[in-house]
């Protein structure tokens, strides 16, 4: 499966990055906070002095701020990263007598994000030669819970209803190797809803199987799974740095309040055509089982439609705010995928509704609403779900068609230079 290995060292060094860390609530100026500025090699020398002569302690008793050279590593060679703990003010203006004895002219957000695009090519050595996903596997979101079986440690998952002993006949039960400690105080009991399963079941279908299309077709992108808007900058270290970006918070005043609030089920940074979001519909794999009448079948997946348009015009006003300091007018691709479903049931649906059929095409930018079933991604496209994680060739040329009709048809967006793609993976 493609995916990136990122070091051990070099993912716990991410929240290390230039930044700012809140260690109060919110972002007063009177606020204790903790950034991490990045310096090179010879300002660190620079700022260390040798004998009594110290800037660092010349900075402290000026500005305030708690000032110290971190002693540990940096994940970007040639760098060392300078620790100021105080108040907003306070590492504001240590920071500014830092540049002013170093020399640098940059100000808190452009030396952060000169640092994250130094540490996205140290831990992708490949960003421009292959497609990372983040995280490099799906994993289930379903709770689990702890037990020995045979002296060896294992999580399964608690259905609801279920007892807290496992039992050997539950079919969708899955033992695995308990290796951490840390893994062991998040797996705490709790009811796993049908849905959640088939959610989960549904984004592993379509992941896999798109995984395996790019890393066939030796596609550029990063892939990003599962993204709430606040996670967006949202790390306490980057507080400092972010208050001078766009943030989801920040969304113009002509937007609903409650578009600030949402998630991105799948989202694609290609290097050629700008950002892909896909909204993931688990329904369709119990009709059967819920003996559904074709009436409500059809109405069921007009209203997951409606709801994936919903989601995805959020999506895409989002990904347009964010992305408008860096690359204004980046093409953004909105597609819905329905794993449990085919086209032809996705056809029947919005047939002979034309005002739905309308609101569809808009979302989706197609002028002709018989190509709309077409545009979505449906199990026509994908392998089924108890062959994985083996995509056949089959699956891989009829996913290739859809890519190419979706995505790829539209040709390169020329707003996607290498440097925006780097800056936009970075952020």
């Amino acid at each position: 499966m493609s995916g990136s290995q990122i070091p051990h060292k070099k993912a716990k060094l991410e929240g290390k990055t230039s930044g700012g860390g809140r260690a109060g609530q919110g972002g007063s100026n009177t606020a204790k906070e903790c950034y991490l500025h990045v310096v090179t090699d010879a300002q660190a020398t620079s700022l260390a002095g040798s004998g009594s002569q110290c800037p660092i302690e010349d900075i402290k008793k000026k500005s305030g701020a708690d000032v110290q050279l971190d002693p540990c590593t940096s994940s970007v060679q040639g760098t060392k990263t300078v620790i100021i703990k105080g108040s907003r003010s306070q590492i504001e203006e240590a920071v500014r007598l830092i540049n002013q004895e170093t020399g640098d002219q940059e100000t808190i957000s452009a030396q952060a994000q000169s640092f994250w695009v130094k540490w996205v090519e140290a831990a992708f050595p490949d960003l421009d030669s292959r497609a990372y996903f983040l995280p490099p596997v799906y994993f289930n979101r379903v709770p689990m819970t702890r037990h020995q079986i045979a002296d060896q440690d294992v999580v399964v998952f608690k259905e609801k209803g279920q007892s807290n002993q496992p039992s050997s006949q539950s079919s969708s039960q899955t033992a695995i190797p308990q290796s951490t400690g840390a893994q062991a105080s998040i797996l705490q009991p709790a009811c796993v809803q049908d849905s959640d399963v088939r959610d989960d079941a549904a984004m592993q279908r379509v992941l896999v199987c798109l995984q395996t299309l790019f890393e066939q077709n030796k596609e550029v992108l990063v892939g990003l799974t599962q993204l709430l808007f606040g996670q967006y900058l949202g790390e306490p270290c980057y507080a400092a740095a972010a208050a001078h970006l766009r943030l989801p918070a920040n969304l113009p005043p002509a937007l609903p309040q409650k578009w600030k609030q949402g998630d991105f089920d799948v989202l694609l940074i290609h290097r050629q055509y700008g950002l892909v979001t896909c909204e993931v519909m688990a329904f369709g794999d119990n009709i059967q089982e819920l003996k559904m009448s074709q009436q409500d079948v059809d109405n069921t997946i007009r209203k997951k439609l409606s709801n994936a348009v919903s989601q995805l015009d959020k999506a895409e006003a989002m990904l347009s705010h964010l992305v408008s300091d860096i690359a204004p007018g980046l093409r953004i691709t909105k597609t819905i995928a329905f794993p449990n479903l085919t086209t032809r049931q996705v056809q029947q649906a919005i047939s002979g509704d034309s005002k739905f059929s309308r609101d569809l095409s808009q979302c989706l930018k197609t002028s002709d609403p018989a190509d709309i079933p077409g545009l979505c991604l449906c199990c026509d496209q994908l392998s089924d779900r108890k062959t994985l994680p083996d995509v056949s060739s089959h699956v891989l040329s009829a996913l290739g068609h859809w890519w190419q009709r979706r995505v790829a048809g539209a040709g390169p967006d020329s707003h996607m230079t290498p440097e925006v793609y780097k800056t936009l993976v970075a952020r």
